[in-house]
């Protein structure tokens, strides 16, 4: 038994109560796009919102080394982001990426995740300059 992998099914599934029932009560999950989210009701409002703004999702844990405390997965994540987002709508968005997971009695504490920012960003239309200001914000605040 995995719970990398129970946590892959539930989010290809996009069934939110077995996704949020593979983290601890105070689990925690930072989100590249999304930011960090703590607890449950957190965790659900965010797969919720991920969900809505995009469709057709693939989450492929391609490899992943587990043991009771800790788990990294490498992965190919793809979707079409959906209406919600009007400036992307349609678009086709793959990239490959890692996790880090931390883990107490069978469940996520705390979830990591590191990927090509700038790579999903231009799939996702945005113009190179564009793309600069947002990675140069990450890197040295606003």
């Amino acid at each position: 038994m995995s719970i990398v992998r129970d946590f892959e099914r539930a989010f290809n599934r996009q069934d939110l109560d077995a996704l949020v029932a593979c983290f601890t009560p105070t689990g925690s999950y930072h989100d590249t796009f999304f930011g960090e989210h703590i607890g449950h009701a957190a965790l659900r409002r965010m797969f919720e919102r991920m969900f809505h703004e995009g469709r057709d999702y693939a989450w492929t844990m391609d490899a992943v080394v587990e043991t009771p405390e800790r788990a990294a997965a490498e992965w190919t994540f793809g979707y079409v982001v959906g209406a919600a987002v009007p400036r992307s709508a349609g678009r086709k968005v793959r990239f490959r990426g890692m996790s880090l997971f931390e883990l107490s009695g069978g469940k996520i504490a705390a979830y990591r995740e590191y990927f090509d920012e700038g790579q999903a960003l231009l799939q996702l239309g945005f113009a190179p300059d564009s793309l600069a200001k947002v990675l140069r914000r990450k890197l040295v605040g606003p």
